[in-house]
């Protein structure tokens, strides 16, 4: 039975040193200190009447990949209809496990948080009587 003990502890001493520095790393990944290639998997699209419906994100004409440069405060991509497109980052908080950017360009605000662990990530767009809500993932590039 003991010796059952010391084998149960030995993995679990491994696990620990495997896993903890790799929690590390990822957290490195998506704190702001990065540059990140993020894709978005799912779209909800809602109007000022209150009404959603999931969308593709190729039909909102959202760029497939999303590169975020924290350095030059820019998100930038190539759109569905194959158009260039960028925008500044206005604001960049990293807080309790998360790194969050926001900005506004041609009537629209958007917010993007991404998980520091998982790198998953949610973005809001509002407009005037139009709103949309995203999800994906990103990772380094």
């Amino acid at each position: 039975m003991k010796t059952i003990r010391s084998i149960g502890k030995c993995v679990a001493l491994v696990v620990v040193l495997l896993v903890a520095p790799l929690g590390i790393s990822l957290a490195g990944d998506f704190d702001g200190s990065k540059k990140l290639r993020c894709v978005p998997t799912d779209a909800t699209e809602c109007s000022g009447a209150g009404e959603c419906k999931r969308v593709m994100v190729e039909e909102i004409n959202i760029p497939r990949w999303i590169a975020v440069d924290f350095k030059k405060k820019k998100l930038s991509g190539t759109d569905s209809d194959g158009e260039d497109e960028s925008t500044a980052i206005e604001n960049v908080r990293v807080n309790d496990g998360q790194t969050i950017l926001q900005g506004a360009e041609s009537g629209r605000a958007w917010s993007m948080v991404i998980d520091q662990m998982t790198g998953d990530m949610t973005v809001a767009i509002a407009g005037d009587e139009t709103g949309f809500v995203l999800f994906g993932v990103c990772q380094k590039h």
